[in-house]
């Protein structure tokens, strides 16, 4: 898996260039890119680029060939920039081992979450206002949506 931040483009759109990669976009999210792979014991599996503004997030055991030999065939990336990734989307990502042996990506929303908040205690104070220190219940007792 790498993580390629600050994608600069070269030629075109990123996105008109996966479809020639031979990704195929996701019906569910239009910057999640899927194809069909083999990993080096035979096995198949799928591996996934997900796109947004000018980050690319590759899932593949061999995640280095797709971002450098074939998205960076048509767009300049930053070397400094590739590597494994820490955070996506404000989000703190880890690698974790699951019971049963299974690999995975951990996604934390701690740091998001703070992030948020900090946004909106700023917004607040700025009108002279402030989240309130306990509340009993997160929404008021009339509120109908």
């Amino acid at each position: 898996m790498l993580w390629q931040d600050a994608l600069k483009k070269e030629m075109g759109n990123v996105r008109d260039c996966m479809g020639h990669l031979g990704f195929t976009s996701s019906r569910a999210d239009p910057d999640v890119w899927f194809r069909s792979s083999k990993q080096t014991t035979g096995e198949e599996y799928y591996e996934y680029v997900l796109l947004y503004v000018d980050d690319v997030l590759v899932i593949s055991e061999r995640a280095d060939k797709v971002l450098r030999n074939e998205i960076g065939q048509h767009f300049v990336l930053r070397k400094e920039s590739i590597g494994p990734p820490s955070n996506y989307l404000g989000g703190k990502l880890c690698k974790i081992t699951l019971e049963n042996g299974v690999k995975a990506l951990a996604f934390g929303s701690c740091q998001y979450v703070q992030s948020a908040v900090r946004n909106v205690e700023e917004h607040l104070m700025k009108a002279g206002e402030k989240l309130p220190y306990k509340a009993p219940t997160p929404l008021s007792n009339g509120y109908c949506p």
